[in-house]
């Protein structure tokens, strides 16, 4: 086991610098681990974006020290932050935590999240993509459930860095937000190493009813709430989270799962 801390850890999100999710994080990930940190995301939310590059000219904002914007996705903040902002001693990027979920390959080939872990690794970089699935509908969270998930988050990625597995270069995380038993109790997440289930998503868009022949974005929902049991991969991604469990993938960074 590597026992050294990173040198410097790159934060980044896909849904830009008002997430409450990504607020809460940043500091208590500090905290948690005592690691120093740089935080370099989007200016505005790139959801869904994959491992998309932006070609520019990029604005790049200096918020404060260690904090910039950039005017591009997740995965042009990550490249931009190690290869033009003189990053060079940062080993580990943390890209999250995305509000909702990235299980099952749609989500994990679609995700701006995943992509900007991806973009690490492309660098030798371990990444981490870290999700927070919510179950209650949107924005039915409180509080509370971002802090017990951060908190569990926080101790999952350190863990991971610890005891990080050779060869892995992505870890793709998933921490069920707010997750309740049948007696409206708060469970205590298991967690679990996982493969990436074959979920996917169908229309992604309807047609406008403003105008006719044009198509707006409207994505329906994805196995992970619609799927019986008997249907899942038993040991994936989706049926870990839907039983209230994180949900730990390695993969490599060509959207191959890491087989031990």
């Amino acid at each position: 086991m590597n026992t050294t801390s990173p040198r410097r850890v790159l934060l980044t999100n896909d849904d830009g610098p008002d997430s409450a999710f990504f607020k809460t994080w940043v500091p208590a990930i500090k905290e948690i681990t005592g690691w120093e940190t740089f935080v370099c995301l989007p200016a505005a939310p790139e959801s869904f974006v994959s491992k998309s590059i932006a070609k520019g000219p990029i604005r790049v904002t200096k918020v404060e020290e260690g904090v910039v914007h950039v005017a591009g996705p997740p995965a042009t903040c990550v490249n931009i932050a190690l290869h033009n902002l003189e990053l060079e001693d940062v080993d580990l990027i943390i890209s999250g935590p995305n509000v909702g979920h990235n299980v099952g390959w749609s989500s994990v080939m679609s995700s701006g999240t995943v992509g900007a872990a991806m973009e690490g690794a492309l660098a030798g970089k371990l990444g981490i993509a870290l999700s927070f699935p919510f179950f209650n509908g949107w924005e039915n969270w409180t509080q509370d459930d971002i802090d017990s998930a951060v908190q569990v988050a926080g101790k999952v990625v350190a863990d991971l860095w610890w005891d990080r597995q050779q060869g892995v270069e992505v870890y793709n995380v998933n921490v069920p937000l707010g997750f309740k038993g049948k007696n409206g109790q708060r469970l205590e997440p298991k967690i679990l190493r996982t493969t990436v289930d074959r979920a996917s998503y169908s229309s992604l868009y309807r047609e406008s009813e403003t105008k006719p022949g044009s198509y707006v974005w409207a994505p329906k929902g994805l196995r992970v709430f619609q799927t019986d049991d008997a249907e899942l991969l038993q040991g994936g991604d989706v049926h870990a989270i839907k039983h209230g469990n994180v949900s730990v993938t390695p993969l490599y960074a060509h959207f191959e799962e890491h087989r031990c």
